[in-house]
């Protein structure tokens, strides 16, 4: 059986939990979560960038969520995860690292200052840096994936992609952190998330990382 190592609230370890449900896939949960464990010897030998996800397949381990939704993409063609033509695939993965590169940042500094970090580190929001990303940073973002989201179903069709695991995962590490897409500003985005969040894969996802999310909360209110 598969071993996925990382925090199952991480929007990049969800992503693979997301794959790998949509897949059918069983496998076994490493969670650990971002700190100290992740530079210590042991699992700097599966993944020398200290970083997750990370997945242990055999002797095969490798690390980033979108090498590891391929993978799993190629090793079970079953329900795809990418489109046909070339030209969407290309583009399923450009949004892809779109939304790890611009999009994660942003939700995560959100994430950050209204929800780990007030609850769990006991730290104060840093408001001004929340508005800062709220009103001018996220909105160049969400105007660049408003314009590429059709008005029905996902983003290359009736089912979900890499592509639209990566925006999905990223704006629900943002709604934990109090932030949901404006429809009246973003309405095709917004309806995609909303979407996104009745998919089976997905609530299954959202199902298995509620009791660490109960955690954070209730550790904010000791």
């Amino acid at each position: 059986m598969m071993k996925l190592h990382g925090a199952m609230i991480s929007p990049n370890v969800r992503k693979a939990i997301i794959g790998f449900n949509i897949k059918g896939v069983e496998f076994e949960a490493n969670n650990i979560v971002p700190g100290p464990d992740l530079k210590k010897p042991e699992y700097l030998a599966i993944n020398p960038l200290g970083l997750i996800p990370a997945l242990q397949d055999g002797d095969l381990t490798v690390g980033d969520s979108n090498i590891i939704l391929q993978y799993l993409d190629e090793k079970y063609p079953e329900h795809p995860l990418m489109p046909e033509d070339p030209r969407d695939r290309a583009e399923c993965r450009w949004i892809a690292e779109y939304a790890g590169s611009a999009l994660f940042p942003l939700c995560f500094v959100v994430f950050r200052q209204n929800f780990v970090g007030p609850n769990f580190f006991k730290e104060p929001t840093d408001q001004a840096l929340v508005d800062e990303t709220v009103n001018e940073k996220l909105p160049p973002v969400l105007d660049y994936l408003e314009a590429r989201t059709p008005d029905i179903g996902f983003l290359f069709g009736a089912d979900l992609t890499i592509a639209d695991i990566s925006v999905l995962a990223m704006l629900i590490t943002a709604a934990y952190g109090s932030y949901s897409v404006d429809g009246t500003r973003w309405p095709k985005l917004a309806a995609f998330v909303s979407r996104g969040l009745e998919h089976p894969a997905v609530a299954q996802a959202l199902q298995a990382e509620k009791q660490m999310v109960e955690m954070i909360r209730a550790a904010g209110q000791n």
